[in-house]
Formats: C-alpha cells, structure tokens, sequence
C-alpha cells in the first residue's frame, strides 16, 4: 500500500483544517480468489483486487460516515470536505467521539498471520486441490453418486488504520480454505454433508485426503436416518455444533445487544451462570488464530478477554461506544470494515478443553443423542429460548448406534449452560470459533 501513511494523514489534516473535532481512517485493499469445480468441471472461478477507504469524522458530538474505492487525491478532498459538511448536520450523541489517547495502542507479541506463499500460489494448483478433494471423495463409497460440488477460496488483506489522536497502525492478513460437499443415496432417499479446512498457511491445511474421506464418511453416516422418538435424553453436542452454541453466547455479550437490551445476558455480569468447569475465553492474539490482530478497528491493542470464568461471567465484549453507553471498560473487540462504524465482535472465541475424551463421553450415555448439525433458526436471543431443527446419530449404551433426523432439540440456554456435565479434551483451533465436545444432561428432543 504506497504512501498510505502519508494518504492518511493527509486526510485527517484536511478534516482538522475543515473543523471537525476528531478524525479516522481506515484504508483496506486486499485480493481473493473463489473457485468452484462440481464432477471435475469448473463451475465457477472469480477472482478480485478490492481497495478503498472509509473516513469518520467528529463534530460537536455529531458523527459523519463515508467511504469510497476512489483513491485520487482529488476524489479523497472532496470526500473530506462532504464528511465534514455532513457531521455538522447529523444528530448529536454524547458517546460518539474516538477512544482516548491512552486506550491507543499496538499489542507487542509477534502474530505471524501473512502467509507469502499464497501470492505465489497458481490458480492451476487451486484447481487441482479441488479436483483432487472431489474426486477422492467420490471414490470413498458406492453410494455416493453425487457432488455438492468443491471449493477452493483464499483472502489476502492489507489494511492501515490511523486518527488525528496519534494512532497509526498496518496489518496483513492471509486466510486460504477448502471444502467438499457429497450426496449420497440408497433406496432413493438422498443425504448430503460436507467438510473443509481453514488456515492462514497453507502448509496449516488439512490434507486432501482427510477432509475428503471425513466429507464422505460424514456423508454416508446419514444413510438410514430414522425420526427419533419424542423424549427428554442426554445430549452430547460435537465440535461443529458446539461451536453454533458458543456463536450463541458471543452474540449475547457483545456490548450492543446488552445496551438494546436484546440478550438473555443482560444483568448477569459478575452472576454465575454456567458450570465449574465452564471457561469461555475471546483471545485476539491468540498464535496463528484466525481472528487474531494486534489492535481492533478503533485502535486498541488486542488482548486475551476471559468471558466466562468458571461459570462467572466476567466481561462484556465492548467497543468504545458500547463501553460508554454501558460504563464497561472497552476491550479491544471493535471490528469495522471501511463502509461501517466499529462494532463489537469476537477474534479467536472458544470453550476451554476438558480432560475427557470425546469416546469417554459417549460412553457415558447410556440412551441418548450425539448432535452432528442443527438449523441456524430457532433462538430467542432475548430469553435464551433455543429450539433448533437437527440431525444426529443416536446412543445407545455408550455407543453410536443409527443416524436421526427431522426432529427438533429443545431447552434454554441459561439451563443448558448450568447443566454441562462434561467437557472434552479435543479442542482444535480450526476457526474463529471452537468448542470441544461436550454432554448437556437433559434436553427435548422432539420427533415421532
């Protein structure tokens, strides 16, 4: 990005000399590539170079947003000079303003998150990786007899961030995946299911061969999938769907949803709220982690935020503006992209391991549900109330016996979180947001 300092500072200079208060700037340019190959033809192959800014000015506590792709300097002026114009006309809000000078700041740990072998990685060997995922998931067993189709994608972003209170930062991002979809189908009932691999490195992915052999056993598993009866049982949840319940959590201690008052959460800090052995933790310079950064979209050096603490909770996750409106203390959380205003959000988010392991679980339960997948639908962010369709395979004494589907699971969050009888030891860092297995005493799970 040439000459982004001096672009920056020229921007907020310009602001300053207009009369405004306070000034930021974010610039982001970055380029990705999404291919798509279904029965081992291309289906789609996109590739993109976007670049802009985003400028927020201040004005006796009045607030102007915009941005633009167009980074000519003559464009960039009149930019300023509407920015300006604008905060002058908007409504005045007393928690508007930049974060104080001495919340400023760049996390000294070294985060390696820039992979440089991916700008030299061809769009052939892209192809070939999906190809190759495809194909070896195919071969894996005769009933499947389709492809959902395989994808390859990879992102690298280079942004800068700076305000007229003296903040300058730069970060480079990196971030490659690929994935599988099958379809497979027996006495003219079809399923489907996937898997994928996600890393900043590409060295860091997860070999072909796996992600295609679990793609399809997870495929298959489903063959035969009965409605389970109508009954309260132990449930145990696996890591993907462990990681939609920790999802859940995060959206209900951020810092906006408890000032609209739209979480379940509201008026539980510092309450216990889940188990002992229960310890959620959002952790921004977390090594090689997905969401890590060394400072947030305000200008705050990341950190580690224990949530929950032992069933406590600690923290609500806050920008600036939240914190203010909350009279919390901000914890580096604030995301933002160059068309928007900062909002809290998570960086690594997760649920500390146990010390079990996941066959250990499901030994335990003697009759009872391991959930694989559940609907996004059916959460009531304001009581807790969590309703999901779902698939799973079914325990019967301490093994998994036959695949289930078309039935709901049912309970509340705040008795889910309290009634967390085991946690396991396979914790992997393999997104933003993980969870290791875990066993919730009782829920509903309604079906025939």
């Amino acid at each position: 990005m040439k000459d982004i300092k001096d672009l920056s500072e020229y921007i907020i200079n310009e602001a300053l000399k207009q009369g405004a208060d306070d000034v930021d700037v974010i610039i982001r340019e970055s380029s990705s590539s999404n291919i798509e190959i279904r029965l081992g033809k291309i289906e789609e192959l996109k590739q993109a170079n976007p670049k802009g800014l985003g400028i927020r000015v201040f004005k006796n506590k009045r607030k102007a947003l915009t941005y633009t792709s167009d980074l000519r300097l003559d464009s960039v002026k009149k930019l300023v000079t509407q920015t300006v114009e604008m905060a002058g006309i908007t409504n005045q809000d007393e928690f508007n303003g930049l974060p104080e000078k001495n919340l400023l700041g760049i996390a000294d740990v070294n985060l390696s998150l820039y992979d440089k072998k991916l700008e030299t990685m061809s769009t052939e060997d892209k192809i070939r990786i999906a190809k190759e995922v495809e194909e070896i998931g195919m071969a894996q067993d005769p009933l499947i007899n389709n492809s959902g189709g395989a994808h390859w994608g990879d992102t690298k972003s280079r942004m800068a961030l700076s305000n007229s209170r003296g903040f300058f930062g730069e970060q480079e991002y990196s971030s490659c995946y690929f994935s599988l979809s099958l379809v497979a189908e027996k006495d003219g009932v079809k399923q489907t299911d996937y898997w994928w691999t996600r890393s900043r490195f590409l060295n860091k992915l997860d070999s072909v061969e796996n992600v295609a052999k679990e793609a399809a056993r997870r495929t298959v598993s489903k063959i035969g999938a009965i409605k389970p009866k109508t009954k309260k049982v132990p449930v145990v949840f696996d890591p993907e769907v462990g990681k939609d319940f920790l999802n859940i959590i995060s959206s209900s201690v951020m810092g906006t949803s408890i000032y609209r008052k739209s979480s379940f959460l509201v008026d539980k800090l510092n309450k216990k709220i889940g188990v002992d052995n229960l310890t959620i933790t959002d952790d921004g310079i977390l090594k090689d982690g997905l969401g890590s950064r060394r400072f947030d979209g305000e200008g705050l050096p990341s950190r580690k935020n224990i949530v929950l603490d032992h069933g406590i909770l600690k923290k609500y996750l806050c920008d600036c503006y939240s914190a203010k409106k909350l009279k919390h203390p901000p914890t580096g959380n604030a995301s933002r992209g160059i068309s928007s205003d900062p909002n809290p959000g998570t960086t690594n988010f997760y649920m500390q391991n146990g010390n079990i392991t996941p066959e250990e679980i499901i030994k335990s339960v003697k009759n009872g549900l391991y959930l694989t997948s559940v609907n996004w639908v059916g959460v009531n962010y304001v009581t807790g109330d969590y309703s999901r369709g779902a698939e799973g395979i079914w325990i019967e004494n301490g093994k998994l016996t036959y695949p289930v589907q078309e039935f709901t699971v049912a309970g509340n969050m705040l008795d889910m979180m309290k009634s967390i009888v085991m946690i396991g030891n396979d914790l992997t860092f393999k997104d933003s947001t993980n969870a290791p297995t875990f066993l919730i005493k009782e829920m509903m799970v309604s079906g025939s």
